[in-house]
């Protein structure tokens, strides 16, 4: 019951970006900011976009795509003053041409799907990207009080420890990039480029 009537207040985008800010965001954003340098002047998806906060850390150069599949956090997207054009769908059905996209980003998304969307997802951001995925999700660390704490009021159901995540990563994407750290959860932060696909 306190878990639905606090996923209810947080599906709101500004208490989103609130809660997001005080989980470490912008800790993340200093992480992730270098990896995205490179897409300026390309083509960047945002897969799980939430509210378009990443398009803050991207180069103003860089053609900013949205994608995410609820309406509520397209009204927050649009309600900033963020640049970028607005695709609203699914992470394991992206509605893109094949390697339409130069870059793609995906942050705390995986946790949120089953083994099969997971790599479904995985082999439709192969499909869609000619560079790089960069990719950031909290592992699953069992024996870790404040981040099962966490993982017990967010929406996502499937923590995922990191050689799982890694095996799904690889299925798709070579790794060239990769560390852990933790901001109250432990994270893995991966960039990869595609393999091919069939």
């Amino acid at each position: 019951m306190l878990t639905e009537v606090v996923h209810k207040i947080v599906s709101n985008p500004w208490v989103y970006d609130s809660v997001q800010k005080l989980a470490g965001r912008d800790r993340n954003y200093e992480r992730l900011a270098p990896l995205l340098a490179d897409s300026a002047g390309k083509i960047l998806l945002d897969l799980g976009a939430g509210t378009g906060e990443c398009a803050r850390i991207a180069p103003e150069s860089a053609t900013y795509i949205w994608l995410d599949n609820d309406p509520r956090k397209l009204a927050g997207f649009k309600n900033k003053p963020a640049r970028g054009l607005a695709l609203l769908g699914e992470a394991n059905r992206i509605g893109l041409k094949d390697k339409s996209v130069d870059m793609a980003v995906c942050i705390a998304v995986s946790h949120h799907l089953t083994d099969i969307e997971l790599d479904n997802a995985f082999y439709e951001l192969a499909r869609v990207c000619r560079v790089r995925l960069i990719f950031l999700d909290a592992i699953g660390q069992p024996s870790s009080t404040i981040s099962n704490l966490l993982w017990k009021y967010d929406r996502g159901s499937h923590p995922r420890e990191l050689a799982h995540l890694r095996s799904a990563f690889q299925r798709h994407f070579e790794i060239e990039h990769e560390q852990q750290y933790s901001i109250y959860h432990h994270y893995w932060l991966c960039a990869g480029r595609p393999k091919g696909y069939v």
